[in-house]
């Protein structure tokens, strides 16, 4: 049960070690403080991390055992908001489980869109998988000439 409570104060402590750091700026940021803090962890490896400073920084955070296949990692979820240099309001939600990290927030970039031109050829190929292999023999396209 120890070795739980030292992972998960280990991966607070890197996270908090880890942030990326900004240059100290004037006003609010220079001297922001904590303004609310709550930090349990439990004997069966579940805990809570939440935080709020006097600049608008919020922080929400959960994990807790979960049994996959053979093992049983700490999963966790959470929450993040903060007004970023440039005045956006930035809201960031976010889980860490068995399929990885996972975050979302409109302010994340996403891909463009598909062309028009290109998700029809999509459609029709899919519509159409008899012409998959027309015309192919042995995986290559037919000699020419």
């Amino acid at each position: 049960m120890y070795s739980v409570k030292a992972v998960i104060v280990v991966a607070l402590c890197t996270t908090a070690w880890a942030a990326p750091q900004r240059p100290p700026s004037s006003g609010a940021d220079k001297d922001a403080v904590i303004t609310s803090q709550q930090l349990e962890v439990n004997f069966d490896g579940s805990y809570v991390n939440n935080f709020e400073t006097s600049n608008g920084i919020s922080h929400q955070e959960t994990g807790q055992p979960k049994q996959v296949e053979q093992e049983t990692p700490v999963v966790s979820q959470g929450n993040e908001a903060w007004t970023a240099p440039d005045g956006q309001a930035i809201s960031l939600t976010w889980t860490a489980d068995e399929n990885g990290f996972q975050a979302q927030g409109s302010h994340i970039p996403t891909a463009p869109p598909i062309p028009p031109e290109i998700l029809r050829a999509l459609e029709y190929n899919a519509a159409h998988p008899e012409q998959d292999n027309e015309g192919v023999s042995g995986g290559r396209p037919p000699a020419r000439g």
